[in-house]
């Protein structure tokens, strides 16, 4: 058996034993010198992994607790359903529906308050997450818990101004009405808003939050006018004084909280 049976076909001879080079050597100190023997002396500081996920597992439930009171409420009573996403084509529909049942005394009514009051809470708090960048101090329970609380409470604050209103200028007859175009646009910018909503879940876009304000401010500016025509026409108060009261109700607080927001999340003074 020759001595050296792994002879290369090129080069017959093999080389002499004191030549031969380690492998550490050919592949470290002649390509690298020092790769092995001297470490790396600065310093290795962590990095916070950032995250762009939004999506929770509870906000799948409260969505789908949504649509599921949506569809119960399409099911159970679909002529109120039908009548109430008719109030905007006219006084001839609010007239109809007030002669049928009171939506402020329906499970329907109710129901469509409280689910605009949860898709609203959950809305801004995505906006508050998107537009921060900062998934741990917005994105948790109870920070939704505390924006439901006041969406619900302006929500409340609002009612409790046209009762007040109403009982100031002696316009009883303007309540009912108020209440029906008030669940009408809520109903409207809840069944518009869901699937932009979806859409910031799985993909938290700016350009969706953005889509999502401008629908909210859509369904603002059709109350408005729609309160304005039905006040109009059912009381004796002056178009301009009525224009003012809305104006303050309506569309002055909204783009105040607004501003406000855009603000704060560009870390400039907010007043």
């Amino acid at each position: 058996m020759p001595d050296h049976p792994f002879i290369n076909y090129w080069n017959p001879s093999p080389a002499p034993a004191d030549t031969l080079l380690s492998a550490d050597t050919l592949c470290g100190d002649s390509l690298v010198p020092g790769f092995i023997t001297t470490g790396f002396e600065g310093i290795i500081n962590p990095i916070v992994r950032v995250t762009h996920e939004v999506l929770a597992g509870w906000n799948l439930i409260v969505l789908g607790a949504v649509l599921l009171l949506v569809v119960i409420n399409k099911q159970l009573y679909p002529r109120q359903f039908r009548q109430i996403l008719a109030v905007p084509g006219g006084v001839a529909h609010t007239n109809q529906l007030l002669r049928e049942w009171t939506p402020s005394r329906s499970f329907i009514g109710f129901s469509f308050l409280v689910s605009y009051a949860v898709v609203m809470a959950l809305f801004v708090q995505k906006a508050c997450v998107v537009f921060s960048r900062d998934v741990s101090a917005y994105n948790g329970f109870r920070v939704f818990s505390i924006i439901l609380a006041c969406v619900a409470g302006w929500i409340l604050v609002r009612h409790l101004i046209l009762i007040w209103m109403a009982w100031l200028f002696h316009e009883k007859e303007v309540l009912p009405r108020q209440s029906t175009v008030q669940l009408s646009s809520a109903t409207l910018v809840l069944l518009v808003i869901q699937p932009i909503l979806w859409l910031v879940l799985y993909t938290p876009n700016s350009i969706f939050i953005w889509a999502g304000i401008g629908i909210v401010f859509a369904g603002a500016l059709l109350r408005v006018i729609l309160q304005f025509i039905e006040t109009r026409l059912f009381s004796k108060m002056p178009s301009f004084y009525i224009f003012l009261y809305f104006c303050t109700l309506e569309i002055v607080p909204m783009t105040l909280l607004l501003v406000a927001g855009l603000r704060y999340f560009a870390h400039q003074p907010v007043i």
